[in-house]
């Protein structure tokens, strides 16, 4: 019988658990992707002696990280919210007061009246994903106003996880800072308990005009905040922060970072667009922009818009009028470049060997993964649409099945062990959102990891997954705006 693993802290972690001792358990845990984030926290929980530990992770991990590290430990945790019996009793018996480790979803956490939720420990991963500020998750988290009444002031230690902790927007860390530092909330101080002042204290500003005019005809102008006005100056402020990097030196264990490999070798390939999805992305145009004599009348194009015209790349599409907008849909036999060259690279360039095909677009992986077994290479789907059998199939990545195709919203936050099944990447397109792009390549290049990985990143021709279109847009506007206000 195979003996159960037991996990034990590493010696760097041994260290970080001393320094968060001496916090009272408080820190922010700015680890990348792969850096035991997860074990760390909870090895700080044993040490700590909470009788009562929450942890808002999202729904994926539950299953693939926090529970399989607590079998580790030998503890154990609930998930507590309204779905089922289990579920309800769990939540019950945390309001209650009893003892354990209570795990949630940050969905139901942001939604839920915690106002009577508290304990000895708070730990959230993926907390960036709750700190935009005046969000729900913000308020229920470090508060806003003083009427939030949040969890920062009902549990003792609190733990902030995040491989991203400003995912490339500075004002997240004014939340970060409410909900692991609340005292410290006074002008000049990391968590001052007015955001527009803090933002206008610690960030930089442009002045910018925009298309309203006052009173007299003039045109009205806003401050737009970006960036740290003096950089590194909020991490040198926070009294606790664990680092750590995979190539770079972040501590006494880690002169060259946390990973022995090499980085991943990056092979990005141009594929030529077929002539019908060319006319497709004009006639997409045709849809954002309309024209007044010569002048481009446009607006600013929502994340969820650059999103398809990406997707236009993937293949062939069927575009379905949708209010103002329209829908991508992929047909089984839609003729795809893309696909093409995906099934040249796993018959000839790592023929016989596992890999991980990554896609922003759920519609075409189902059309990836239902083509290549068609084929007989073994595939299967993980993403939102297959939640109901993906992890099964998970633990069979490697064994029946060759090929994982993943949508990176369901993998980038969700999918642990990737780095022991395969070291193979495709990448058909990349989300819109860096953070999501950041954190699925961080499944592969982690800890546990044996051989380099390869990377194959596909583009277009005409740069649309580069952003050429965008900036052509983005250009168009500002035309558009500066012919308002001459």
């Amino acid at each position: 019988m195979r003996e159960k693993e037991v996990l034990k802290p590493l010696p760097f972690q041994v260290a970080d658990i001393a320094k968060m001792k001496r916090h009272n358990y408080t820190a922010l845990l700015s680890i990348e992707t792969g850096g035991t984030k997860t074990a760390l926290s909870l090895f700080s929980h044993i040490d700590s002696g909470s009788s009562r530990t929450l942890i808002v992770a999202p729904e994926q991990t539950h299953g693939s990280a926090w529970l399989p590290t607590m079998e580790k430990l030998d503890l154990e945790g609930r998930v507590i919210g309204n779905s089922n019996k289990a579920k309800r009793q769990a939540l019950s018996d945390f309001e209650l007061g009893f003892p354990g480790i209570y795990l949630v979803t940050p969905q139901l956490f942001s939604r839920s009246d915690v106002s009577a939720w508290s304990g000895d420990l708070a730990i959230l991963d993926e907390a960036h994903g709750l700190m935009s500020p005046k969000g729900q998750g913000q308020r229920r988290t470090g508060g806003y106003s003083p009427r939030d009444n949040p969890i920062s002031t009902r549990f003792d230690g609190r733990m902030a996880l995040s491989g991203t902790p400003l995912r490339n927007r500075f004002q997240l860390s004014w939340g970060l800072s409410r909900f692991l530092y609340p005292a410290l909330n006074k002008r000049g101080q990391i968590a001052h308990d007015q955001f527009f002042v803090w933002e206008a204290d610690r960030m930089n500003y442009q002045t910018v005009y925009t298309s309203k005019r006052d009173q007299f005809g003039r045109p009205v102008t806003v401050k737009q905040y970006h960036g740290e006005k003096i950089p590194g100056k909020w991490i040198s402020e926070l009294p606790c922060v664990i680092t750590h990097k995979k190539r770079e030196a972040c501590c006494e264990f880690h002169p060259n970072g946390f990973m022995d490999l090499d980085e991943p070798t990056v092979i990005e390939e141009t594929i030529t667009l077929a002539p019908a999805q060319k006319k497709a992305i004009r006639e997409m145009e045709s849809m954002l922009v309309t024209y007044l004599d010569e002048n481009p009348m446009i607006a600013d194009i929502p994340l969820t818009k650059a999103q398809r015209i990406r997707q236009l790349t993937l293949g062939v599409p069927t575009l379905i009028p949708a209010d103002d907008s329209f829908e991508v849909m992929f047909d089984t036999e839609c003729v795809s470049p893309y696909f093409d060259r995906l099934v040249d690279i796993l018959q000839n360039d790592i023929e016989d060997e596992t890999a991980v095909v990554y896609t922003s677009s759920q519609k075409f992986a189902a059309v990836v993964t239902e083509r290549l077994n068609r084929l007989g290479i073994p595939a299967f789907e993980f993403s939102g649409a297959t939640r109901k059998d993906r992890d099964q199939k998970a633990k069979e990545f490697g064994t029946r099945y060759r090929v994982m195709v993943g949508v990176l919203a369901a993998v980038a936050e969700g999918f642990d062990g990737i780095q022991h099944v395969t070291n193979n990447e495709v990448w058909l397109d990349r989300s819109t959102d860096e953070t999501l792009n950041e954190q699925a390549m961080g499944r592969t290049d982690r800890m546990g990891q044996t051989k380099q990985v390869m990377r194959w990143i596909f583009h277009d021709d005409l740069g649309i997954s580069e952003g050429r279109y965008s900036e052509q847009v983005t250009k168009r506007l500002q035309l558009n705006r500066s012919l308002k206000v001459a």
